[in-house]
């Protein structure tokens, strides 16, 4: 009997191993998308963004797909209406798809010599948006949320205002991975940075938090009906901005109110950069440099007091 090593041709495989692994020179873009998702397990789920990219280019080579093909969809977005900040996270989901497959390409069988069709494109400019809420349009909108038809929503709220998370990082809030004692929650790698996020609590926030019933240590603190799946706040959100006339109001636009008010403290950029996990101070020193200026300028006065 033929021992099953010697049924191999070797020679064969040699052939179709190139550096030390197998390509896959089929894969469709669409097998890609969904071993990206199952393997990096990227922090925000992505499939309502990816979904329209699916639908286009799904049934294609991943290899084959063209620079051209993903700026022409990228442009047809634009001219659609779609905003230059939406388009521009579109591009880092497809560029974040494309370097894994490279960075892991024992798994995703890239072909030698194949370049990212997105390496070379850029982002568009994108318009920075400032909000200014007074403290007594704060102080009304955390009254409100009191009375929420979703009780978790004041402490929601109140934990955005104060840590300056993004809404993907509250949704990844369980009970096993926030330690109230230590006043933090541990939230995984950002996808942005790929640096390890730690939210900062403060102590309203482990307050109310500790008054919320716990259900198993891997169940989200914000969650629905189900204990395993995050609260979808949006509708409740667009009722609480509409009580008090704030239409324009994101959910988002509580983290740089967060920014705002923690600068506002005297706290510095670099400081503030690293609460709301930021790779660097150049988006913040962008987006509220004068702010820390002002500051500053507070700090030589107080410094330079008497002096004549």
């Amino acid at each position: 009997m033929r021992s099953f090593a010697s049924k191999i041709d070797v020679n064969s495989v040699a052939s179709a191993q190139v550096g030390g692994y197998t390509p896959n020179p089929n894969l469709t873009f669409a097998e890609l998308v969904r071993g990206y998702c199952l393997c990096a397990k990227p922090n925000e789920p992505r499939d309502y963004r990816l979904q329209k990219w699916l639908e286009w280019l799904g049934d294609s080579v991943a290899w084959d797909i063209t620079e051209e093909q993903i700026d022409g969809l990228l442009e047809a977005l634009s001219n659609a209406g779609m905003a230059n900040s939406t388009r521009n996270r579109e591009l880092g989901d497809i560029k974040a798809i494309f370097n894994w497959a490279i960075k892991e390409k024992r798994r995703s069988g890239i072909p030698v010599g194949f370049t990212s069709p997105v390496a070379n494109i850029g982002k568009l400019d994108e318009p920075i948006r400032r909000v200014h809420l007074s403290e007594q349009e704060i102080s009304d909108l955390l009254a409100l949320a009191k009375l929420s038809t979703y009780r978790r929503m004041h402490g929601l709220i109140l934990t955005a205002l104060t840590s300056g998370a993004r809404k993907g990082e509250l949704q990844r809030m369980r009970w096993d991975n926030t330690d109230l004692d230590q006043k933090i929650a541990e939230v995984g790698t950002d996808h942005k940075t790929g640096r390890y996020r730690t939210l900062i609590l403060s102590d309203d926030v482990v307050s109310e938090l500790k008054t919320y019933k716990r259900h198993r240590p891997n169940a989200l603190i914000f969650c629905g009906a189900n204990p395993y799946q995050p609260y979808d706040e949006r509708r409740e959100w667009r009722r609480l901005r509409a009580d008090l006339g704030l239409h324009d109001l994101h959910f988002h636009d509580l983290r740089h109110i967060a920014a705002t008010r923690m600068l506002k403290a005297g706290a510095s950029t670099l400081a503030t950069s690293q609460v709301l996990g930021h790779a660097d101070t150049r988006m913040l020193a962008r987006r509220y440099g004068s702010l820390e200026t002002i500051t500053l300028k507070d700090v030589v006065e107080k410094a330079a007091g008497g002096l004549k």
